[in-house]
């Protein structure tokens, strides 16, 4: 059953951040018993009651089926209306501090009017509405019997599908149109850890990670089971849906006994890309068939950085032979991959993550890399963390894709810029060279990023500080 407690207003701090582009400063794992327990709240509840407060349920539930009822609606009418201006940069517009600990992976209802993120803190999901999204206000959380690592909601604007890390691991799907039902449950074979939905709604794609432990053997892989790939057929309701598990042994050059898949992005033709980071390697998987169309290794990369903690920024060391090892990945719309090289596996080497970006063909011929822009960029922009330059650098971590009106941009989020930083580019395409726009403060630790076209709106769930961080798009 859905609980609530009574709706209050909630006071939304506007965004004090600011596009520093000219030189500012800048586990629990319950037992899984009997039927799941969900909770929807305006805030992060003392303890989960355990029979339904009716009186009070009615208020929170009318309010989700009337946003979404109004997104459905809004969306059967016809197209989403252009934007009234082309966008040419963003600014900040606000930034809401969510009711549990953290936000770290967020989507959108199909109209863009209500936020969905995980709280894998906390436990639970929330739902925020952006209405006016210069003053978000949250309508609801829900529980999900462990933690939720991702979340997505299929075109349709019906199901809010989470995968969750719990006992066992799973995912909670809740029903937008009927939000007084309980979730309904399916059960996953392993840890999850991303998932993305088809343009069309006919598949999800899970990617089971199987993280490794630091603490069994240091941390060295391999250490088994290896991760995989899960497709789920969305036919019917979601106790019909099906699940199909694609192998990914043997494939990678590095430990490729012990794939880690890590981030999952599906093309139109319903091609699923799929990282493996620790494995430094990219998968190709069509969903239809279950079949693996193509791989190739992330590579190395070689080039300026500023490799040592010593409060002086100086990008004047030579990173050489440092494996990618990509997060996110993203398809753009001429069948391209742009992938986030953070870094991961730095146990056999000194220096591991590209410091940037890179965009593939899909054989993996490399077309472009950021090399040390990206840096630079932070570093002219205040934002550069001196003190992780002996690491992993800046860390780029997401990766997201958004066209508004005519022009595409290109985000990249970067997890240990000071505080948190995406970098705003403008894409011509895979064969053209990126031009950067500007670079965006966000809350700490950016992890979720979020296009939002039809608003002319870009949002970042941010994992450190626990907001979400909200830009609008300007023109000239």
């Amino acid at each position: 059953m859905i609980q609530n407690a009574q709706p209050t207003p909630r006071n939304n701090t506007q965004s004090k951040f600011s596009d520093r582009q000219h030189g500012d400063q800048s586990s629990r794992r319950p037992e899984l018993t009997g039927k799941f327990k969900s909770i929807i709240a305006m805030k992060k509840p003392t303890h989960v009651p355990r029979f339904p407060i009716v009186p009070r349920l009615r208020s929170i539930a009318l309010t989700l089926t009337t946003l979404i009822g109004l997104g459905c609606a809004f969306l059967s009418s016809g197209a989403l209306p252009p934007p009234t201006y082309p966008v040419a940069r963003f600014a900040p517009l606000a930034t809401y501090q969510v009711s549990g600990e953290v936000a770290e992976i967020v989507t959108a209802t199909p109209d863009g009017n209500t936020l969905v993120y995980t709280d894998s803190a906390s436990q639970q999901i929330g739902f925020v509405d952006i209405t006016d999204p210069a003053n978000p206000t949250e309508i609801g959380i829900m529980s999900v019997a462990g933690e939720p690592t991702s979340v997505a909601i299929t075109p349709d604007g019906r199901w809010v599908v989470a995968v969750v890390h719990g006992s066992p691991d799973h995912i909670a799907v809740l029903d937008l149109v009927n939000p007084n039902a309980p979730p309904v449950i399916r059960i996953l074979g392993g840890q999850p850890d991303s998932i993305a939905i088809s343009a069309d709604g006919r598949y999800a794609a899970i990617v089971i990670e199987n993280e490794r432990d630091e603490e069994v053997n240091e941390g060295i892989l391999p250490q088994l089971p290896g991760g995989f790939l899960t497709i789920v057929d969305l036919v019917g309701p979601p106790e019909a849906w099906t699940f199909r598990d694609v192998s990914l042994t043997g494939i990678a050059e590095r430990f490729p006994e012990d794939p880690e898949p890590e981030f999952v992005d599906i093309n139109a033709a319903n091609q699923a890309a799929v990282t493996l980071q620790e494995n430094n390697h990219v998968v190709i998987v069509d969903l239809a068939s279950g079949a693996i169309l193509g791989d190739f290794s992330a590579g190395l990369v070689t080039h300026d950085a500023d490799l040592q903690d010593d409060d002086v920024i100086s990008f004047t060391d030579l990173l050489v032979g440092a494996r990618r090892e990509p997060d996110a990945i993203g398809w753009t719309t001429d069948g391209f991959l742009v992938t986030a090289n953070e870094g991961d596996y730095d146990l056999d080497v000194d220096f591991v993550g590209g410091r940037g970006f890179t965009i593939f063909d899909p054989t993996g011929n490399v077309m472009f890399d950021s090399g040390a822009e990206l840096e630079i960029a932070l570093a002219r922009a205040g934002m550069y963390a001196d003190g992780r330059s002996d690491a992993k650098g800046s860390e780029p971590e997401g990766i997201e894709l958004g066209e508004y009106g005519d022009r595409t941009f290109l985000f990249v989020g970067m997890e240990r810029a000071d505080p948190g930083a995406v970098a705003v580019y403008r894409f011509s395409g895979g064969k053209q060279k990126p031009k950067l726009v500007q670079i965006l403060e966000t809350g700490e630790r950016p992890e979720g990023l979020l296009a939002l076209p039809q608003r002319k709106l870009f949002v970042t769930a941010n994992e450190g500080d626990g907001t979400i961080s909200i830009f609008v798009g300007i023109g000239n």
